[in-house]
């Protein structure tokens, strides 16, 4: 287990969650067919495939310029709403730890917060707005909890991920009311966000990455 995180550790973390994200592809396209474009998951690959490769060159980089050279490289290789979003996420999350050589509980609470922030600004979203965010919002809110209930790394990431995949389960129950999934109106109810499964699929990746 790992209380706390390098820049090595995050280079290998993201290598991790890249390919559990690329091999989520046929699911993501598969849920995203139904209240979406159903490119989903090609867009998630060609992001994470795009982030691998910039890792390939993150020798020198800190902390922030990992994340913020992966958020640049998931934008240009994947231009749509969600590589939007991933990108601020990536970004934000390492603006909120500039100069810090490691990740521990304290900066990992300012990532997640940092992109919660950036997808809600970015995306002119909310928590119940059937997106990504039904599954990062009550991910950090649990990671939080967590943290203040004086729980180690592995055990915060571990609530945040149970409280995602609830989130998530959750977005099945309601009416999409953001993004191009919108003006199906009713007919998104009984389907899950395909944005909010993403986001679990990789709370997925790092928890595991953490824990062993």
């Amino acid at each position: 287990m790992k209380t706390t995180l390098t820049k090595d550790d995050l280079v290998a973390l993201l290598n991790m969650v890249s390919d559990e994200m690329i091999a989520s592809k046929e699911q993501l396209c598969e849920l995203d067919s139904v209240i979406g474009d159903g490119d989903l998951g090609v867009t998630v690959t060609l992001g994470f495939n795009a982030v691998k490769k910039t890792l390939q060159g993150a020798g020198s980089q800190d902390i922030q310029g990992v994340l913020t050279s992966c958020g640049v490289a998931f934008a240009d290789n994947a231009a749509s709403t969600f590589g939007a979003l991933m990108s601020t996420m990536m970004i934000r999350a390492g603006r909120a730890v500039k100069e810090k050589n490691q990740i521990g509980q304290a900066e990992a609470i300012m990532m997640i917060r940092a992109a919660v922030e950036g997808v809600e600004y970015r995306g002119k979203a909310h928590i119940g707005d059937k997106t990504l965010l039904d599954a990062l919002v009550p991910a950090s809110q649990a990671f939080d909890k967590a943290a203040g209930e004086g729980f180690s790394l592995p055990d915060c990431m571990q609530a945040a991920l149970e409280a995602a995949r609830k989130g998530a389960e959750e977005t099945t129950k309601l009416r999409s009311k953001a993004g191009r999934s919108e003006w199906l109106g009713d007919r998104t109810i009984g389907a899950k966000d395909p944005g909010a499964a993403a986001i679990v699929v990789l709370l997925e990746a790092a928890t595991s990455f953490i824990k062993n």
